[in-house]
């Protein structure tokens, strides 16, 4: 029978320097994948985003795993906590519904995984779970993140496609299973300055308030966008605003790019 594959995006954050990760799957039915391997799809990826976003300096030493075990090992030169990001999929039975297992991390350390359109689940040391829903072929995650937010400024991003080849807009998720809408956090935990957030069919609005200073906050952003014919190819962003803004946006697990002034092409 057919078997379902799920694209996963793993967020670490506060892993310690110099420790051993393990998440282990102990329901029959679930493995790690990579995929398909169709077009740009990433099969397994480490901080695909440019230096600077998650920080430059190596956080992993080593990385392994099988169906059932994902291993991670973290290089003793890295900073004291790290974050950064996997991605990775699952390979899934008919009819299994969820799945269980557990890991192992320091107490500090939390992992939000993205699986598929559902909303994140968070994980920490000792059992993790998560309900699984095959994709929705007419949605899709985007996962953004914007640097350089600083007081007063406004981000402007907006899609489109081909008009003779379909139609486009951001959703909040698919009609069914428990997605997440949309979602805004800050990479470093701290709070987001928005005086404004509009999301409308082919607009994201994001406006910060006055604040004292003018550091730069850097935000992850999750939204969603659907589509008509459901054999659509490609989707079309763009971000106006300030220039010193800047935006990359991860379609699904596609290659994720820089969002530009100008439509910027991102296959489905």
């Amino acid at each position: 029978m057919h078997r379902t594959v799920i694209p996963v995006v793993l967020q670490f954050s506060n892993v310690a320097a110099n420790s051993s990760l393990n998440f282990t799957f102990t329901t029959p039915g679930v493995k790690w994948s990579l995929g398909r391997r169709m077009g740009d799809s990433l099969g397994f990826s480490y901080n695909v985003l440019p230096d600077g976003v998650y920080g430059s300096t190596p956080t992993l030493q080593s990385v392994s795993f099988n169906d059932d075990v994902l291993a991670l090992r973290t290089s003793s030169i890295a900073p004291s906590l790290s974050d950064f990001t996997l991605t990775l999929f699952l390979d899934v039975a008919p009819d299994t519904t969820f799945l269980q297992g557990y890991c192992t991390l320091n107490n500090e350390a939390v992992i939000e995984a993205y699986l598929g359109n559902e909303r994140p689940v968070q994980w920490r040391n000792g059992r993790i779970s998560a309900v699984i829903q095959a994709p929705i072929s007419d949605y899709r995650s985007v996962l953004f993140t914007i640097s350089g937010l600083k007081p007063n400024k406004q981000v402007d991003i907006g899609v489109a496609t081909d008009p003779r080849q379909g139609k486009v807009v951001w959703a909040l998720g698919p009609r069914s299973g428990e997605s997440l809408g949309v979602s805004l956090s800050s990479t470093n935990g701290g709070s987001i300055p928005l005086s404004l957030l509009s999301y409308t069919n082919n607009q994201i609005l994001m406006q910060t308030g006055a604040a004292e200073g003018s550091s730069a906050t850097d935000v992850v952003m999750l939204a969603y966008v659907s589509w008509q014919p459901e054999d659509l190819p490609f989707i079309y962003l763009k971000v106006a605003g300030d220039p010193d803004i800047s935006v990359y946006a991860q379609v699904g697990t596609r290659q994720p790019q820089w969002v530009s002034p100008a439509y910027t092409l991102f296959t489905l």
